[in-house]
């Protein structure tokens, strides 16, 4: 999954694959900032993990869905590294599905399939390694 992140200007970077996908990733204090910061990006990335988890999962009952979002937020620690203590996500579907099938989706999403939602609730090894080009 290779990934690079390159530095524009200020605190604003580029973010690509190898597909050509691209998102820009900005923390500003100061002034409208143009892209996600990286902490709205783990909440997108928890809450598209398991929407479409949850899609797929619908999808497969033969259910129709007539529309989908997900509302998310987060509270976050007051000292630093001021992180997430609380990620709220609400979803949303429209159609004539039971709320007990989309409530069934989520779970098993956040249980058994997100792979974004499983590498939150139990850590990761991060390996970092630096180098200077001259």
């Amino acid at each position: 999954m290779p990934l690079t992140l390159q530095w524009v200007k200020d605190l604003q970077f580029v973010a690509d694959d190898d597909k050509g996908h691209g998102i820009v990733v900005e923390s500003r204090k100061d002034g409208v900032p143009a892209g996600f910061n990286p902490m709205q990006l783990i909440l997108l990335a928890a809450a598209g993990c398991m929407a479409m988890d949850v899609v797929s999962i619908l999808q497969k009952k033969k259910l129709d869905i007539k529309g989908f979002r997900v509302l998310m937020d987060g509270k976050r620690a007051e000292e630093h590294p001021k992180r997430f203590t609380e990620m709220n996500f609400v979803y949303e579907v429209k159609g004539d599905i039971l709320k007990a099938a989309v409530d069934e989706a989520i779970k098993l999403s956040k249980e058994k399939y997100c792979s974004v939602s499983a590498t939150i609730k139990q850590g990761v090894q991060m390996n970092i390694e630096s180098k200077v080009i001259s």
